[in-house]
């Protein structure tokens, strides 16, 4: 009979061990970049429809603004305050 020959050293487990957890923790760190580009992904959607809101709304002010400010208005409110247009001689133009 011949004898088997004995293993030097049993084989280790730490090295597989490490190998997985550093798997695992790459796993787990690509995901959790992902997570966070798609919650940005929502916010910049999120601010770029404020943005859209918040230009229609400047626009609709202005034109209210331009309404409030027109001469015709302004004519037909002059009488309501008392205001008249000044008499001939009393306006100076300056160079």
């Amino acid at each position: 009979m011949s004898r088997r020959p004995r293993p030097a050293a049993p084989p280790s487990k730490i090295v597989p061990a490490i190998l997985a957890l550093a798997i695992v923790a790459a796993g787990f760190a690509t995901l959790m970049v992902r997570l966070e580009v798609t919650q940005e992904g929502y916010r910049l959607s999120s601010l770029q429809m404020e943005i859209r809101n918040l230009e229609t709304e400047n626009q609709r002010l202005k034109l209210e603004t331009a309404g409030l400010e027109s001469h015709q208005r302004l004519g037909a409110l002059a009488p309501k305050y008392g205001l008249v247009a000044p008499p001939p001689g009393h306006v100076v133009m300056v160079p």
